[in-house]
C-alpha cells in the first residue's frame, strides 16, 4: 500500500509504483539550475525554489495523487559561466534528460506530467524539449515556470523599479528568506540593476522585454545580481510562495479533470 504522505518518487518502492492508479497520479519533474546567484545566495537558488514549490503542490492537490520525481538540478546557463561554482549543461544534453526520463515512465503506464522550471534560461529549451516528447513519445505535458503563473502578485508585492525583479533580486531573495534564510547573507546583497541593451530588452519578471538579447552576467553586472535584493523581504516571500502554490496546485486539479485521449496525441 502506497502511504499517501509519501510525495517523493524515489522513496517508493517498485511494487508500491506499480500499485499506483496511472490516471489519478501526476509526476511533477522540477528542473532549475546550479549556478551563480550574487554573493548573497547560494548556486542552488533556482531548483531549490522549483523543488520546494513542486512538494508544496503535491501535498495541496485533492482530486488525484501527485508525486515529485528526482529534481533535475543543472540547467542551461552559460551566460553564468563567467562566475566559480556554475555547472552548465548543453542544451541538448538538458533536453536528453527530460526525454529520458519520460521515456523511462511511459512504458510503465503513467501520462501525467508537469515540468516545473526555477530557471529562465530553461525557457527557451523547454519549449522545443515539451515538442519533441510529444512527436516522439505521444504525451502532451506542460512546462510552466512558477513566476509565470504570479505576475500580477509580483506586480502588486514588489517595490523595485522594473528590473528590479531579474535573478538574485527582490523575488529570489525574498523566497529565499522565507524558505531559507539561514543560506542568506543580506550583508552582501547589493543593488545590480543592469544597463538593459535597448529599451526593449527588460530582464524583470513583472513585465520582461519582448526584445531578447542574451546577457553575460560577468560582462553586463557588478556582481551577478539583475535587480534590487535590497528590498526583499521575509513577507514577500510568503506571498509569492504561497501564491505560486495555489495557482500550481489549481492548474494541476483542472489537468487532473482531463481524460487521457486529451493529454497523448491522436497519431501515437
Amino acid at each position: 500500500m502506497v502511504s499517501a504522505h509519501r510525495i517523493s518518487w524515489e522513496k517508493l518502492s517498485w511494487p508500491q509504483i506499480a500499485e499506483l492508479d496511472r490516471d489519478l497520479t501526476t509526476i511533477i519533474i522540477p528542473t532549475g539550475a546550479i549556478e551563480q546567484h550574487g554573493p548573497h545566495l547560494t548556486l542552488d537558488t533556482d531548483i531549490y525554489n522549483a523543488d520546494a514549490i513542486a512538494r508544496a503542490v503535491a501535498k495541496t492537490v485533492k482530486n488525484q495523487r501527485v508525486l515529485v520525481a528526482p529534481p533535475i538540478w543543472w540547467g542551461t546557463s552559460p551566460h553564468h559561466l563567467g562566475f566559480p561554482g556554475t555547472l552548465s549543461l548543453k542544451n541538448e544534453t538538458f533536453t536528453k534528460i527530460l526525454v529520458d526520463t519520460i521515456s523511462s515512465l511511459k512504458p510503465h503506464g503513467f501520462y501525467r506530467f508537469v515540468i516545473l522550471n526555477g530557471h529562465g534560461g530553461n525557457i527557451g529549451n523547454l519549449t522545443a524539449t515539451v515538442s519533441k516528447i510529444g512527436e516522439e513519445l505521444g504525451i502532451s505535458i506542460p512546462a510552466l515556470s512558477y513566476w509565470q503563473s504570479i505576475i500580477d502578485v509580483l506586480v502588486k508585492v514588489g517595490e523595485s523599479e522594473i528590473g528590479g525583479m531579474g535573478h538574485a533580486c527582490e523575488m529570489e531573495t525574498s523566497l529565499a528568506l522565507y524558505l531559507r534564510p539561514e543560506d542568506v547573507d543580506m550583508s552582501k546583497a547589493i543593488l545590480d540593476m543592469p544597463h538593459q541593451p535597448t529599451p526593449w530588452s527588460c530582464i524583470d519578471f513583472r513585465q520582461p522585454g519582448f526584445l531578447s538579447i542574451p546577457l553575460d552576467l560577468k560582462r553586463d553586472t557588478q556582481a551577478g545580481i539583475i535587480g534590487n535584493p535590497l528590498l526583499a523581504t521575509k513577507a514577500k516571500g510568503e506571498v509569492i510562495f504561497t501564491a505560486a502554490v495555489e495557482r500550481i496546485a489549481a492548474a494541476i486539479e483542472a489537468m487532473g479533470e482531463l481524460k487521457k485521449s486529451a493529454l497523448t496525441t491522436a497519431n501515437y
